[in-house]
């Protein structure tokens, strides 16, 4: 046999192995994106009430994703979704590349999953228009440990309070539609909950303003958001401007106080990912350090948050161990950096010695 002769066998043998893996589709794929794709939909799919692995798949075209990483301009992509009873859907999508950080260091930069016209037909994601989906940084090992790391304190935050954003964990298959030859990859990703989804479930209003001060905050929710940042090690946070913090207003009563709710981990100690460090002004050396940014209040307040946090302890705890797709290397990490925090924590004096001095006055 021939060199071209057997490249080419070679060639229709990984194809074959390719398409025997892939799952039954519940259609014929297409990489067409221009058109409708009429599918029977799944009204029970409700993304962030679950915590099932999500198998998807993206066909996109990289080379234009790549030029317009920079850009605010939406491409058209198509979505491919597993179902719970194995079927497949296909919804044309767009996606558009996000992150202030991560745009640029990134190989893979987050980005903005459009699905405003891909008619779901569910109550979950009918009104849905755009949700953030967070990705692998880079291909290696270590920047899927972080990322993974990074959806689990979502989790971990989900156990302490109701009023924060869920997730949910994505193993993803990239097309890429610019490629002969390695444009099939699968990696994993998270979904974050979209603010509008949140804002309804929580029944409340988002405040867009930066402008909201300590003052405007419950302050239970606020030594709540401010004790777990200092738990993870993360000083990448401020009210002022929003800064990897919303802030919203329960409608049930328009003089409550407002709530913030913490997302975007990836620069805490406890992902420590190489290109974290802590905020300028913190006088931290590196992000494994510690320091509360929380604001001074009343020794009953801080007491209380302070209970809630110990009583959770084995249940966080639990996250970590029972999640099955982190290694056992950085389940320890975790858990031993965890231990300091709780260390700190159960002893009354050293909190108040170690933690709540450093408070906002």
């Amino acid at each position: 046999m021939n060199r071209s002769l057997f490249k080419l066998y070679i060639t229709g043998i990984f194809l074959l192995l390719f398409l025997l893996y892939q799952p039954a589709p519940a259609q014929q794929v297409t990489t067409d994106t221009t058109g409708t794709i009429t599918v029977t939909p799944e009204k029970d799919w409700n993304l962030f009430g679950r915590d099932r692995l999500v198998r998807l798949a993206l066909y996109y075209n990289g080379k234009t994703y790549r030029k317009n990483r920079y850009k605010p301009e939406y491409q058209k992509a198509l979505l491919r979704i597993q179902l719970e009873d194995s079927s497949w859907v296909d919804k044309p999508v767009k996606i558009k590349a996000r992150g202030e950080f991560r745009r640029t260091y990134c190989s893979y930069p987050p980005f903005k999953l459009n699905i405003k016209k891909a008619d779901f037909d569910n109550p979950y994601l009918d009104k849905t228009g755009a949700m953030k989906f967070v990705v692998q940084c880079k291909r290696s090992r270590d920047y899927e440990d972080y990322l993974l790391k990074e959806f689990l304190i979502y989790k971990l935050y989900n156990l302490l309070t109701d009023r924060s954003f869920r997730v949910r964990l994505v193993e993803m298959t990239y097309v890429d539609s610019s490629k002969k030859k390695n444009n099939v990859f699968t990696k994993y990703g998270f979904l974050i909950e979209p603010v509008k989804n949140l804002s309804k479930r929580l029944n409340a209003f988002y405040v867009k303003s930066g402008g909201v001060k300590m003052k405007d905050m419950d302050p239970e929710a606020m030594v709540r958001v401010a004790l777990f940042e200092y738990m993870i090690g993360n000083t990448d946070w401020s009210l002022a401007g929003q800064h990897n913090v919303k802030v919203f207003t329960l409608l049930e009563n328009q003089r409550s106080l407002a709530i913030p709710v913490p997302y975007d981990f990836d620069f805490s100690g406890m992902v420590n990912a190489p290109y974290a460090s802590p905020a300028e002004n913190s006088g931290l050396k590196n992000v494994r350090e510690r320091r509360y940014l929380g604001p001074c209040l009343p020794e009953e307040i801080t007491e209380k948050v302070v209970g809630s946090f110990l009583e959770k302890r084995k249940e966080i705890e639990q996250v970590i161990t029972d999640f099955p797709y982190l290694n056992e290397k950085d389940k320890k990490d975790m858990l031993y950096y965890l231990g300091t925090f709780f260390d700190e924590l159960k002893n009354k004096n050293v909190r108040q010695n170690m933690i709540f001095s450093d408070c906002m006055k």
